[in-house]
Formats: C-alpha cells, sequence, structure tokens
C-alpha cells in the first residue's frame, strides 16, 4: 500500500512542532494545518524540519493526513517525498494516501465526528548519517489546484520499534 521507491532527497522547513521525550521512544511531530480546510494548490509542495540527535538507532518517517470524510471527493492523493540530510544528501521516495475507508483498514476515525487520519509509513526503519536538521519535502500531484476537507498534514519522526 504504502512506501514505493527510495532514490534520493531535497530539502524543506514548516512552522509549528511538538517534541516528545528524548529516549529510546523519541518522537518529533510538526503539522502543517491547512486554512478554511483547503489543501490549495499553493501548497502543492510542503516543507518541514526535523533534528536528528542520535545517529546510532532507527526511525521511521511518516506522514499524516487529517481530513473530513463527509468533505472530501478524492480517493487517491500521490505524492512524492523527498528527504534532505544536512550535508545535502537526497532521498526520494513516492506513496499515496488511499481515502476509501472500504478497502484501506489503515484509516482512523478522530473523535465522534466525520474527521478521519491515515498514516502512511514514507521511510520505514531509516537510519540517519548525520546530525542535525534533515528536510522532508511533500509534493502533491493531486489534478485538482483546489482540494477541500482537509485539516492538515503532519510529518511524525519516531524511534522505529
Amino acid at each position: 500500500m504504502v512506501v514505493a521507491v527510495l532514490l534520493t532527497t531535497t530539502l524543506v522547513s514548516c512552522d509549528s512542532f511538538k517534541r516528545k521525550g528524548v529516549s529510546k521512544n523519541w518522537s518529533m511531530e510538526v503539522s502543517h494545518p491547512f486554512p478554511n480546510t483547503n489543501w490549495a494548490f499553493e501548497e502543492e509542495v510542503l516543507d518541514f524540519d526535523f533534528e536528528i540527535k542520535d545517529t546510532t538507532k532507527y526511525y521511521d518517517v511518516t506522514v499524516s493526513l487529517l481530513y473530513d470524510t463527509s468533505i472530501v471527493a478524492l480517493r487517491v492523493i500521490p505524492l512524492t517525498l523527498t528527504l534532505t540530510s544536512p550535508d545535502g544528501m537526497q532521498s526520494i521516495a513516492s506513496s499515496q494516501f488511499l481515502l476509501d475507508s472500504k478497502n484501506n483498514k489503515d484509516i482512523r476515525p478522530e473523535d465522534n465526528s466525520n474527521n478521519a487520519v491515515l498514516d502512511v509509513v514514507v521511510y520505514p526503519h531509516r537510519k540517519f548519517k548525520s546530525l542535525g536538521t534533515h528536510k522532508l519535502s511533500v509534493y502533491r500531484r493531486a489534478e485538482k489546484a483546489d482540494n477541500y476537507g482537509f485539516i492538515s498534514l503532519s510529518t511524525k519522526v519516531r524511534v522505529a520499534q
């Protein structure tokens, strides 16, 4: 369903982040809210920064989409993800959000509303070779310019289990 091809990466940056602990269960989340629940054409490429402070561990890099199931008309959102290390090395992955709840059991309901969350692990069990700020760029390849019903897109980086 998820990760397709790892090749080479690019750069990124975003506006808000939450950091939880720094132990073996360390994780970081960077979130981008969509104004008026519209994943607009101007946000076709979203950039996220995250800090790696331990290169001995393996990490899962996930993109997470929060959306309103009663509004979203798209069933598939193809993505190209570019991961750039502090030294400029790049890795590119292709993936997609499959928003058809009949065929995708990974979609989770969010509270008692029409909202749902879908997580896609785009870089599983990834070992980073460089300490410092890494960048993840998410390119949405949907055909429509404006896409309503999308609440936020987040990047989560966690120590792999």
